[in-house]
């Protein structure tokens, strides 16, 4: 099956949902594995029998001893009651494994339920567990964080520090998409006069970005901002009001706006080193756009630094794409759904009556052309929007070539992006 075949044969978000028994948490349940193509090296064969409130992530503890802190998957060959007692005096554990196969003394196995204790059965040998690997513990079983087939990365604009804890709780390493958009609207919600203040623009910027890059990310892909002149008036800016501000002077269009962004990335840039640092240019609609904002970080000496990509949301991209990929070579491409459905379908996508279906056929294709056409010329590419939400396309972009996956600051998202990065059969639930 091809990739565009596979995803073309999903009916909607509903397609995606497993053949898995759903049971209540601490409930006991078989598990019954969708019929997909076989998991990768990241899925331990196993399934729960003993099921968290919600996915979680620990460290297999295989010593004797418990030591360091929680949360620890304990791994040993047979349920006993010694293993029960060791399980519930030690509030590090949070779950345990055991072979597959062997007794489960019921009232061991309901001390563990009553205390909140998962616990799985493996069906490999239990020395696939490292000792201090970090495993995935949900509904289905065990998925290996350190083996994914492709990382799942950030995509968020607020990284305080709970959003910060739980992405690298969950090795979360790098930054998928961090829109500076969102970052100049929460300054202009304060300071709506920032705006006509390009040292101001830059200080800010500067500012959140030295905030993201301390954090200790191995890569960051930064978005350029387009705010839409409707957006800007909403902020309480005198701004030029358009009749249809989505199609208006936005992104590109107004380029020079991006001075501050780009001097801010330069700052940043020499001041982390380290750090694999990427910017897409959001909605674009043709090859001279991409080729003028090259020509700024040209002139900003960024371009030898910086990896530059694009996030494809105008249709007009999708058939100049392989030109473009052609001449400038760009680092990435990225397929903005939210912009490009609502222009594909001739929908406002503010208008309270009117909605676009994310998993209708011509939807669909459109993002598989893209992908397609990236792959065809070797550059990596991903999907952001609703689109990449659901766990079985999610799965088909990873089959077809997609170069990461990127989940919100949410357990049970990242938990199903897991899922989908190992290529796995099964699908997390509650």
């Amino acid at each position: 099956m091809t990739p565009s075949s596979a995803v073309l044969a999903l009916e909607g978000p509903e397609s995606a949902l497993p053949a898995e028994a759903v049971a209540p948490s601490g409930s006991v349940s078989p598990v019954v594995p969708a019929v997909l193509p076989p998991p990768s090296g990241a899925v331990i064969q196993s399934r729960t029998v003993i099921k968290p409130d919600l996915p979680l992530v620990a460290k297999a503890h295989v010593d004797r001893a418990i030591t360091g802190t929680g949360p620890l998957l304990l791994v040993r060959d047979e349920l006993t009651f010694d293993v029960a007692d060791q399980a519930l005096q030690e509030r590090a554990v949070r779950a345990v494994v055991v072979r597959s196969g062997t007794q489960l003394p019921d009232h061991a196995r309901k001390m563990l339920q009553e205390s909140g204790k998962v616990l799985v059965l493996s069906d490999e040998p239990l020395d696939r567990l490292r000792d201090g690997g970090q495993y995935q513990v949900d509904a289905s079983g065990l998925v290996d964080l350190e083996r994914l087939a492709v990382p799942v990365t950030a995509i968020c604009s607020h990284l305080n520090e709970e959003n910060e804890a739980l992405y690298k709780a969950w090795n979360v390493r790098d930054v998928g998409y961090f829109r500076l958009k969102f970052c100049l609207f929460q300054l202009l919600a304060t300071e709506p006069g920032a705006y006509q203040d390009p040292h101001r623009l830059e200080t800010a910027f500067t500012e959140r970005l030295r905030q993201l890059v301390a954090q200790g990310w191995r890569r960051v892909r930064i978005v350029l901002s387009d705010p839409t002149s409707g957006e800007l008036r909403q902020l309480g800016l005198a701004v030029d009001a358009e009749d249809n501000p989505e199609l208006g002077v936005r992104g590109p269009r107004a380029a020079e706006l991006w001075w501050p962004e780009i001097n801010a990335i330069r700052t940043v840039a020499a001041e982390a080193p380290d750090i694999q640092i990427q910017v897409s240019v959001p909605f674009v609609s043709n090859i001279d756009e991409f080729a003028a904002v090259v020509a700024m970080f040209n002139k900003a000496g960024l371009r030898k630094r910086v990896e530059l990509g694009l996030t494809v949301e105008v249709p007009a991209m999708v058939y100049a794409l392989p030109t473009l990929l052609e001449r400038h070579r760009p680092g990435f491409v990225a397929v903005g759904t939210s912009d490009l459905f609502a222009l594909v379908n001739g929908v406002d996508r503010s208008h309270k009556a009117l909605r676009v279906d994310p998993y209708s056929d011509v939807n669909r294709r459109i993002v598989e052309d893209i992908c397609a056409t990236a792959a065809a010329h070797d550059v990596p590419f991903l999907v952001c929007g609703e689109l990449r939400k659901d766990p079985m396309i999610a799965r088909e972009l990873v089959r077809s070539g997609c170069g990461e996956l990127i989940a919100a600051a949410s357990v049970l998202e990242i938990a199903r992006m897991n899922r989908a990065a190992a290529g796995c059969s099964r699908e997390v639930t509650r």
